[in-house]
């Protein structure tokens, strides 16, 4: 078998390729969007705002197939207070699941042998 001759064959994406923002139409909003990740350590729940603007601006000025922001996960009437999992007030310890009482010897010890 002749290894030279064979092609990786990859598939498209979902969405198709869309073209690169070259005149900047939507740059303050690509900025707004990517400072609101940064600042809140990529949670992009709670960017879901500036993401929709990014994209609705996108797609007025034809650098993405125009399509319904609520097939794209958006509700039209969401507000930040709305967003899931929106509350700066939220510390890690009051997440469900979180549990600050386990010390290091509750844990079980990785090296003990399973006898069958």
């Amino acid at each position: 078998m002749n290894w030279a001759r064979q092609t990786p064959r990859g598939s498209p994406p979902d969405k198709g390729s869309f073209p690169l923002d070259h005149f900047g139409e939507c740059k303050a909003l690509m900025q707004t969007f990517m400072s609101c990740l940064k600042e809140h350590e990529y949670n992009q729940r709670k960017c879901r705002v500036e993401s929709r603007e990014y994209l609705q601006c996108r797609m007025d000025n034809d650098l993405m197939v125009s399509e319904d922001l609520d097939d794209l996960g958006f509700n039209d009437n969401i507000t930040k207070s709305d967003q899931p999992g929106f509350n700066d007030n939220i510390t890690k310890s009051d997440q469900p699941g979180f549990n600050d009482n386990i010390t290091k010897s509750d844990q079980p010890d990785k090296k003990e042998e399973v006898v069958s």
